[in-house]
């Protein structure tokens, strides 16, 4: 650090001596600058946005200088910034790094250039930025330069599929096809194809998919290892979709025949997981449950090689069914469910830390270089601090944890009703999180008070759900709170979509009554999600809640569209079983769902009704 310091200084110093002298040349300050911004490069020490600033001021007093050192600079400020998470300001700086470039492409950095701009505002869900940046990139290259005319394709692709604008982004997946059959290049045109069939399967049109991908079948022969290893996987993963299981099976195994061919690379090692895990899967759609389990043991051996965090939710949620549906040990299914629980809270604090530094960088720019020196010191103590308290609180919890639960030793099916529970807890979707910091970040500049108002609404619905998540039951006015708060968020993103009411019947909201959390929220988000999906006319839901003798009666009702065009997803066949489960288990008697279609064919929606087990104290 030191050393790096004394350099930078002596650098600047002979730069200040070159620009001040009575005949400066050029020629020095350019491989002055270019020595300094090298070394910025090399490191991300406090003191680099220093002396990129320093070098920033010197490019602008000497305006001899060419256009390409200041974008040199301007992008690796960009870069600073964009390493220390405030994509805010890095995608000012890297939009500033394009902006002298006005004739042509020179270079594969002035590409780094254009492609960081667009990725930083492709970060920010800024799709129209996007665009115009992609397009002027598209203006400054050569009608025969293929390589960037290909990179142009795939900015397009990727920002018209961010956009959920899936026709334009098949339009440019066909060019990037044509582009890659003048080049000969036939590995890439079966690639792209793939690609193009999950837009279509997944968006558009599925017949499309499986007849593009059944016509690529038929080259199998001429098709190296590695391609086959792709088709076989994706058109396995399409069969599994929609619930051809068996062929799927057969498929996927395809698949690893042909990954078994090719040498082991970090990157297949991600692809053994994945294929290892769609296997598991697919084997528990089948109830084969001892190849189900050496799947996801492989997938799990795998993934430990890996450290893929995108796959490891998945792993651990498929690992979790098979122990919940064969009925294994309580200690085996407990340690499935709490590291579900400990990994999604670490996702959860990321993305949570990073949509707030993604609002308040905007306006905490200036205070933050201010204190930076300040903060280099005080991070060394702090994190020496939060060592010892975590060390101390693990150990804390580790002691409280083994005499709980020598003390509270229960029977099976309560354990049973208890774990449940807790998954059904877990099930808040980081989709609705980001979705809605994203409504609040777009209504800042119309109506900052609205934003303000969300984001207090959205802070305090987080806080309800940690609070509830560590008891069995919480106040019934604490979860009917938590019900408003989210139903008013997915307002947020949805406005007037729909109205929804709330209403007790022979009871009080403010009454001593415990209730289990997370049992009616599920039910609430299938209508807004999926009933509501495609009317024209204004949604309703009505929450009716009644108390009987031993139990509280919920009644939900929608507007919708019925019952016939439920998404039955995996993941909700699963929170579906477990809340059912659950009810009956609780109450003796399972939830009723009537189709008002089929009672009256003038309407349409749907009622859910249940009975809740609730308590007066909120102790099992």
């Amino acid at each position: 650090m030191i050393k790096n310091t004394f350099l930078y200084c002596f650098l600047l110093s002979c730069l200040l001596v070159a620009c001040t002298s009575q005949k400066p040349t050029n020629e020095s300050t350019e491989e002055t600058i270019s020595l300094l911004q090298k070394k910025s490069s090399e490191t991300l020490s406090d003191s680099t946005l220093i002396y990129l600033r320093d070098v920033a001021r010197l490019i602008k007093s000497t305006p001899s200088l060419p256009d390409s050192l200041k974008s040199e600079n301007d992008f690796l400020i960009g870069d600073y910034y964009s390493k220390k998470g405030q994509i805010d300001s890095a995608a000012v700086y890297h939009y500033k790094a394009i902006e002298s470039i006005k004739d042509s492409i020179q270079s594969d950095r002035e590409y780094q250039y254009f492609f960081n701009a667009w990725s930083t505002h492709q970060q920010l869900q800024e799709y129209g930025e996007c665009i115009a940046i992609t397009r002027r990139f598209e203006s400054l290259i050569k009608e025969s330069d293929n390589t960037n005319l290909l990179r142009v394709y795939y900015q397009y692709i990727e920002t018209y599929k961010a956009s959920k604008k899936y026709q334009e982004a098949i339009k440019y997946i066909d060019l990037s096809i044509e582009t890659y059959k003048e080049l000969k290049n036939t590995k890439r045109v079966i690639i792209t194809t793939i690609t193009k069939t999950e837009l279509q399967f997944l968006y558009l049109n599925k017949e499309e998919a499986y007849s593009t991908l059944e016509k690529l079948l038929l080259l199998k022969e001429e098709l190296d290892f590695d391609l086959k290893r792709q088709l076989y996987t994706q058109y396995g993963y399409y069969l599994h979709l929609d619930q051809r299981y068996k062929e799927a099976r057969d498929y996927y195994h395809k698949g690893l025949s042909a990954i078994n061919h090719l040498e082991k690379t970090p990157f297949l090692t991600t692809e053994y997981t994945q294929l290892y895990s769609n296997l598991g899967e697919v084997y528990l759609d089948l109830k084969v449950y001892d190849s189900a389990k050496f799947y996801l043991d492989k997938a799990s051996q795998e993934d430990k090689l890996s450290n893929s965090n995108d796959k490891t939710r998945q792993l651990l949620s498929y690992k979790l069914r098979y122990a919940y549906e064969t009925k294994s040990n309580y200690k085996e299914t407990q340690n499935h469910l709490d590291t579900i629980a400990k990994y999604q809270e670490m996702r959860y604090e990321e993305r949570y830390s990073k949509g707030l530094k993604s609002l308040e960088s905007s306006y905490k720019e200036k205070e933050a270089i201010r204190i930076e020196k300040q903060q280099v010191e005080l991070e060394k103590a702090k994190t020496q601090i939060q060592l010892l308290i975590v060390f101390i609180i693990s150990s804390l919890l580790i002691t409280l944890g083994i005499y709980f639960y020598k003390k509270r030793q229960r029977t099976f099916d309560k354990m049973s009703l208890q774990m449940q529970q807790r998954l059904l807890r877990s099930q808040m979707n980081p989709h609705f999180t980001f979705n809605t910091l994203y409504a609040i970040q777009n209504t800042i500049k119309k109506d900052p008070q609205g934003a303000v108002n969300y984001l207090l609404k959205f802070s305090r619905l987080l806080r309800l759900i940690l609070e509830n998540s560590t008891n069995n039951y919480v106040l019934l006015e604490k979860e009917l709170e938590s019900l408003r708060k989210y139903m008013d968020l997915q307002l947020l993103r949805f406005p007037e979509k729909y109205t929804y009411t709330i209403t007790l019947q022979d009871l009080e909201e403010d009454e001593f009554i415990f209730i289990p959390p997370m049992l009616i929220q599920p039910y609430i988000e299938n209508s807004i999600e999926h009933a509501f999906k495609g009317i024209n006319y204004k949604g309703k839901i009505h929450i009716t809640l009644s108390l009987k003798k031993e139990f509280i009666k919920c009644i939900i009702e929608d507007n919708g569209i019925g019952i016939q065009s439920k998404v039955n997803s995996h993941k909700e066949s699963v929170s579906t079983t477990l809340i059912a489960n659950f009810i009956e288990k609780a109450t003796k008697q399972k939830i009723n769902d009537i189709n008002k279609k089929d009672r009256d064919p003038s309407t349409s929606g749907m009622i859910t009704s249940f009975l809740i087990p609730y308590k007066q104290t909120e102790h099992d």
